[in-house]
């Protein structure tokens, strides 16, 4: 069995998870003859804590596999020590965007993985290249096959915040035309000011999306040298998320937390099965089967403990994929919350219905009042909005799953009795 994981892994780049600005054709055609967990939510806002807590699980073949990665951490944790052969490639003090695929630090990582698959059964490959280098060929993402209107500059006028921005400040310049695709090779990790380009985060989106769509190619190229060495089956997840301006964060572990630091990837299929994976001429045999269910990436162990032993067989039981809607699924396979935890502090919460964060809580656990001074202009803070009383408010944040999917519209005053409850629930841990 083949892993793949990734650090600053969103499922907002893949299209296989509704992405409409993106597309990823090989992970796309593994989705559709594999399982895909639409709802995954690790329970650690810090990446390496979850490589830890996989590595800690009794299901892990550890003691059997060879872990390829560009991580050096993964080496220092007390875990590591089961692992049966750990490969550390130190990253290349690269400081710019590649030429070719080829010459991208993935694809030297992907080579070295590749190698390991004839000789061993199980083998990980692990990056953090999305939170450290973001070296991809930008002629990855098509730009001569967007629509006009995708590439016109956003009428600051269409801007509510420039707008909004322009009436108290007279002096503010035109903003610079922005360009489709940025050129920088070190990932963006900043809060949006008002002020800013109106098509800053799209482009930064593009920028990722390039990342992406390296990912999307080496992983189809893995899929075919894992099938032609004999693998059963791959699996691809990550171990944290990414903001893409969601809250007006951009960058791994920006901003407040929120579920998009949270929501990571998870898809598992079979290797033999008819079809192809990794050209878009490929023909699949076979449905897609999805867990609409909220999950715990904890739960990576266990599914890759089934696709070893069954390759060809989902590891969701009929029951919850047959059903039609996802409520029919949580009738049927009732899944806990999942408690998230920052260090010894819980402090979000995601079920079916709602995610909660606690206040004053940043995606990298520096104060929430510190990640906001360095940024002018920026306005008062979600974090410090001022109730009625002009008291700080103590609620914490709340919003309505599945439907505000990027957490848009905090409805903790008008569900006080929802937020508290999940708030002593978080205390009770």
């Amino acid at each position: 069995m083949l892993l793949f994981t990734l650090e600053g892994f969103t499922p907002a780049a893949l299209s296989c998870y509704g992405s409409s600005w993106n597309r990823t054709e090989s992970i796309d055609a593994a989705a559709s003859i594999g399982t895909v967990w639409d709802r995954a939510v690790t329970p650690v806002t810090d990446p390496l804590a979850q490589l830890d807590r996989w590595l800690s699980c009794g299901q892990f073949p550890a003691d059997h596999m060879v872990v390829v990665t560009d991580d050096e951490r993964l080496s220092r944790l007390p875990s590591a020590d089961a692992i049966g052969e750990l490969m550390v490639i130190p990253q290349p003090g690269g400081d710019r965007v590649a030429d070719s695929l080829e010459d991208t630090t993935l694809a030297s990582l992907v080579a070295i993985a590749a190698e390991q698959l004839p000789d061993n059964p199980h083998v990980w490959l692990h990056s953090r290249f999305l939170t450290r280098l973001w070296d991809a060929p930008r002629d990855l993402f098509p730009i001569d096959q967007l629509d006009e209107a995708d590439l016109a500059p956003l009428d600051a006028a269409e801007s509510l915040e420039l707008e909004l921005e322009q009436q108290h400040r007279s002096d503010v310049d035109e903003p610079p035309g922005m360009p489709a695709i940025l050129p920088h090779w070190q990932p963006p990790h900043f809060l949006r000011r008002a002020a800013d380009d109106p098509d800053l985060v799209m482009a930064w989106m593009r920028t990722y999306g390039c990342q992406i769509r390296l990912v999307d190619a080496l992983f189809g190229l893995l899929h075919s040298v894992a099938a032609e060495t004999g693998h059963d089956a791959i699996v691809l997840a990550g171990t944290s998320g990414f903001a893409l301006g969601q809250n007006g964060a951009i960058g791994h572990r920006a901003g407040p937390l929120r579920s998009c630091h949270l929501h990571v990837p998870i898809v598992a299929a079979p290797l033999h099965a008819e079809g192809r994976v990794g050209g878009s001429d490929a023909s699949f045999s076979g449905v897609g089967i999805r867990d609409r269910n909220v999950a715990s990436a904890d739960r990576l162990p266990a599914i890759m403990a089934a696709v070893t032993s069954e390759p060809t067989r989902s590891p969701l039981s009929p029951e919850v994929w047959a059903a039609r809607r996802a409520h029919d699924q949580e009738s049927v396979a009732p899944d806990d919350a999942v408690v998230t935890r920052q260090g010894q502090q819980h402090v979000a919460i995601t079920t079916r219905d709602w995610f909660y964060a606690t206040q004053l809580v940043t995606a990298d656990g520096e104060s929430s009042s510190d990640s906001q001074t360095s940024h002018d202009n920026q306005g008062p803070a979600d974090d410090e909005r001022p109730t009625d009383h002009g008291e700080p408010d103590s609620r914490g944040h709340l919003y309505l799953k599945p439907d505000d999917l990027w957490d848009v519209n905090d409805v903790a005053r008008l569900r006080a009795d929802t937020a508290n409850q999940f708030a002593e629930t978080l205390r009770n841990e």
